[in-house]
């Protein structure tokens, strides 16, 4: 059984589990919308002990005016993560993961504007 303690600073790094796995447990952020190098609803985290990781998924809407125009930022775990990008009517998903280091999908992409794709 592999304890880890209560996690109280959001975005350092922490101790790994003292106990012997295949892989140490992943800490990952969580916010459902990442905007303008914030999270403006569902900020947390959640751990990955085994699986895929730490999941980021950008989001553009399609205008007639602008073409492809980013959105904002998902950022969560995931046992299904891949690389992959999705195209459905106006709406483009580009979806990475990352594991082995905690918050490795802490959101450093896009410029603070909108920005085309």
């Amino acid at each position: 059984m592999c304890l880890i303690t209560p996690w109280s600073q959001p975005l350092q790094p922490r101790t790994p589990p003292s106990c012997f796995s295949a892989a140490p447990a992943t800490l990952c952020m969580v916010c459902k919308i990442f905007k303008n190098s914030k999270c403006l609803e569902g900020n947390g985290n959640c751990t990955m002990e085994e699986g895929p990781g730490c999941r980021t998924r950008d989001l553009y809407f399609f205008n007639e005016r602008d073409g492809w125009r980013y959105n904002h930022t998902e950022l969560d775990c995931s046992n299904l993560c891949k690389a992959w990008k999705l195209f459905r009517g106006g709406l483009q998903v580009s979806s990475f993961c990352c594991k082995g280091q905690d918050f490795c999908n802490i959101y450093r992409g896009k410029s603070l504007q909108w920005k085309s794709h």
